[in-house]
């Protein structure tokens, strides 16, 4: 499964917060019943991220095949494990955020929720937008040719 898109939504009073019918469509496929959970925790910067159970599932398999020095694996699944909450989406297709993680990630209600292939993230409004355009900016050839990103040549065009 992989998450697209930038999504302009409001975390509610109760800290809920609306996920598109689109990727609940998406979340639903992967779902092995009728409801649908995932994984949320804190992320990079101020942010929080949204993961499927199954890609949850997945990045804990992966890292015991880590080489990472293992205090510092260690340290990192003591955070990440400790900090993580299984949430469900509800029937209007919201999910509660918890209250310990927003205080940290320090977002105000005006977010957006960005795929991000694997994951979603929630990061403030402002601040991804001014993000965005700072690195539109400062790197306009980030968004290369996947050919190149991959280290693969771009094929020669033909000749018109």
């Amino acid at each position: 499964m992989v998450f697209t898109g930038t999504y302009e939504h409001t975390i509610d009073g109760k800290n809920r917060l609306a996920i598109p019918a689109e990727l609940r469509a998406q979340l639903k496929e992967e779902s092995d019943g009728s409801n649908v959970f995932l994984y949320v925790t804190l992320g990079e910067g101020q942010a929080m991220c949204l993961y499927t159970q199954r890609r949850f599932e997945q990045r804990a398999d992966e890292l015991d095949h880590s080489e990472l020095d293992p205090d510092q694996l260690l340290s990192y699944e003591r955070l990440m494990f400790s900090l993580a909450r299984r949430v469900e989406v509800d029937k209007q297709g919201r999910i509660r955020l918890p209250d310990n993680l927003l205080k940290m990630a320090k977002l105000e209600p005006e977010v957006v929720l960005i795929g991000v292939k694997d994951h979603m993230e929630i990061r403030d409004r402002e601040s991804w937008q001014a993000h965005v355009k700072q690195m539109l900016d400062l790197q306009p050839q980030i968004l290369m040719n996947p050919r190149r990103a991959m280290g693969r040549p771009t094929p020669p065009r033909a000749p018109k």
